[in-house]
């Protein structure tokens, strides 16, 4: 059956209001302990649950973060560290992974584009709270680059790579939901007016709309877009969950405040009174088994960040002190940060019809060329436990294990 993108009817969530029990907004101590628990002297960022590595979406959301609660010093000292180890030689894009145990940091120069939208997003409101003029032409290359390097139009559809290299593959091109991040899409697009800015988010909202599988009706962690123009399947690679990358997506949908079907299935999923565990960590999308054990304190965050965004009753948010790792702890604070945030208005179009130019093949082997490690496609590996999140380069989410 071939694939159509149907238009997205969506409608506004509500935002914080007398009727429904207010959230109370993270305060600078929730960042404080989230800095003692997970940012290093130097500004670095650590993944407790992989090792102690780092990667460019833990920069990113410390970045968010340390600008949300007006922090210029560990803005700084993030910045400065993520230029200094992450940055890439042909772009403004930076390498997804850092390892500090190895002889180099960095063993391979691709980027992970969600960590990229991040920095981007970071620099844009640090420029716009400090008025620092080199923050906001930072941003606008990496926006730039995004565009460059990490968008691709396949049958009519732009779409929006997790990386670079590695994900185009002859039957066709895998995507990541949850790196359609709209508010970071919108907000980008002031700085580096394109129109593939509006094309992403309607094309994403459009994928949300059909990647709807099992009995939940739910995003996988990662989604195959064919070549051919059938329908999308989950990935081949990874598990076929809705699980620790997927929860973002209903994340990033009521950030901006869109009602779409995919924000009502999680919240019916999570909500649903039969489950052992609630919320459970992930479903698998085939046979509909559960996890053997609850999500941790970003998914109960999600859920009842969804519960008040439908207007239902919901307590407050686990704090930073009950993540157990620092992914649960960043995504529970921006759960609790996106509540109160205003949405982003429609995304900018550019004066005129000119967009960034996209890179063509012999750009992406000019740029394979100059990296200083070659690329590998280790994206595909299978997941080491029960609970394993696979991302783009094979880290994992643990959930909390019975």
């Amino acid at each position: 059956m071939a694939w159509r993108f149907w238009g997205a009817i969506l409608v506004v969530l509500a935002g914080p209001t007398a009727a429904q029990p207010a959230w109370t907004p993270p305060d600078a101590s929730e960042w404080q302990q989230f800095q003692r628990r997970y940012m290093a002297p130097e500004g670095r960022i650590v993944d407790t649950a992989n090792g102690g590595i780092s990667h460019s979406e833990g920069q990113g959301y410390g970045m968010f973060f340390a600008t949300h609660f007006g922090d210029r010093p560990a803005f700084e000292r993030l910045w400065r560290w993520t230029r200094l180890n992450l940055s890439r030689p042909t772009d403004s894009l930076h390498a997804w992974r850092y390892t500090p145990h190895g002889a180099f940091g960095v063993q391979d120069t691709n980027n992970a584009t969600d960590g990229d939208l991040y920095i981007a997003w970071a620099l844009l409101r640090a420029a716009e709270r400090w008025n620092e003029p080199e923050w906001h032409r930072s941003a606008a290359r990496i926006a730039h680059d995004v565009l460059a390097c990490c968008v691709r139009r396949q049958r009519g559809h732009t779409l929006l790579l997790p990386g670079a290299h590695g994900f185009e593959r002859p039957d066709g091109i895998v995507v990541n939901l949850s790196y359609y991040a709209f508010p970071v899409l919108r907000a980008l697009s002031r700085i580096a007016p394109d129109p593939a800015w509006a094309e992403l988010e309607r094309d994403g909202l459009a994928l949300m709309r059909t990647a709807a599988f099992g009995r939940w009706h739910l995003p996988p962690d990662w989604l195959l877009i064919p070549a051919s123009g059938a329908a999308p399947s989950p990935a081949a690679g990874w598990p076929p969950r809705f699980s620790w990358d997927a929860l973002r997506v209903p994340l990033n949908l009521a950030w901006q405040r869109f009602d779409a079907p995919t924000t009502q299935a999680a919240l019916q999923f999570w909500d649903y009174p039969g489950h052992a565990h609630r919320p459970p960590a992930w479903v698998e999308l085939r046979s509909n088994s559960i996890a053997p054990y609850p999500g941790h304190s970003g998914v109960q965050a999600v859920h009842m960040f969804l519960r008040l965004r439908h207007g239902a009753s919901a307590p407050q948010a686990p704090g930073v002190a009950r993540a157990p790792d620092y992914y649960a702890a960043a995504v529970g604070l921006q759960a609790r940060i996106a509540y109160t945030m205003a949405p982003e208005p429609p995304a900018e179009l550019p004066a005129t019809a000119a967009a960034t130019p996209r890179r063509s093949w012999i750009g992406d082997v000019l740029h394979a060329a100059g990296s200083y490690f070659a690329t590998e496609e280790h994206e595909h590996a299978p997941p080491a436990g029960p609970s394993a999140r696979p991302t783009m380069s094979g880290v994992r989410r643990t959930g909390a294990m019975p």
